[in-house]
C-alpha cells in the first residue's frame, strides 16, 4: 500500500505579515544597491543595476524556494493554486503583476487586505497564493527533558 504525505489545511498569509516580509527584502535590496551605488556613483549605473539585481532577486528565490529572505523570516511561501512549486513561466507572470500593483499605487497590494483568500492582484494574475508554513515543533526525548544531553 502507497502511503501518502501528510496533508495540511492552508492558511493564508495576510497583508501585515507579507508587508513584514517585503520590508525585509526592501532591507536587503536597498544594502545591494547602496553597495553599488558607494562604488559606482553614475545614477544611471546604480539605478539600472539595482532594477537588475531586484528583478533576479525576486525570480530567482521564487523559483528556487518560492521563497525571498524576507519570506522565509516570517514563515510563508508562495505555491500555485493547485499546490504546485513556482516554474518560471508563473514567477514572471508575479513579477509583472509586481508592475501593475505598483503602477496602480499600490492599491494591488493593499488588495490582499480585503480578499478572502489573501491573494494581491499580482497573486491573482500569477494565479498564486502566500501561504503561512507550518511551524515545526521540538518533541523532546526523556533525556532531553531531565537536562540530559542524549544520554538514556
Amino acid at each position: 500500500m502507497e502511503k501518502k504525505p501528510k496533508e495540511f489545511a492552508l492558511e493564508y498569509a495576510g497583508f501585515w505579515i507579507r508587508l513584514g516580509a517585503g520590508v525585509i527584502d526592501l532591507l536587503i535590496l536597498g544594502f545591494m544597491d547602496g553597495f553599488i551605488a558607494y562604488f559606482f556613483p553614475p545614477p544611471i549605473i546604480w539605478l539600472t543595476s539595482g532594477v537588475g539585481i531586484s528583478i533576479a532577486y525576486l525570480l530567482g528565490f521564487w523559483i528556487w524556494r518560492g521563497q525571498t529572505p524576507g519570506k522565509m523570516a516570517v514563515g510563508v511561501k508562495i505555491i500555485r493554486t493547485d499546490s504546485s512549486p513556482v516554474k518560471w513561466q508563473c514567477a514572471l507572470c508575479r513579477l509583472l503583476g509586481y508592475i501593475v500593483s505598483v503602477i496602480t499605487l499600490f492599491i494591488g497590494f493593499v488588495w490582499a487586505a480585503f480578499d478572502s483568500r489573501k491573494q494581491g492582484l499580482h497573486d491573482k494574475i500569477a494565479d498564486t497564493y502566500v501561504v503561512k508554513l507550518p511551524v515545526r515543533q521540538v518533541a523532546f526525548t526523556g533525556s532531553y527533558a531531565r537536562g540530559g544531553i542524549g544520554c538514556a
